[in-house]
């Protein structure tokens, strides 16, 4: 039986997309060196392509998705 992932909620309204990256990137998931830089790195390309100071709230999973595939 594996433990459920834990998932800690960003207070405060509105949050970027920016300030969401740099919060799960503080995390200790990524506390690795290998593991913060590969994933520092490909959120920070689709973030750029969503808008970094787009309110995380509003991108949809599909856009996601198609960020993603475009790298």
């Amino acid at each position: 039986m594996s433990a459920a992932p834990k998932i800690a909620a960003l207070r405060g309204g509105h949050v970027t997309l920016a300030a969401a990256a740099e919060a799960f990137l503080a995390t200790p998931r990524t506390a690795n060196p290998n593991t913060h830089r590969a994933y520092a790195s490909a959120i920070d390309r689709v973030i750029v392509l969503l808008g970094r100071d787009r309110p995380l709230a509003e991108v949809a999973d599909a856009e996601v998705g198609q960020a993603l595939a475009e790298l």
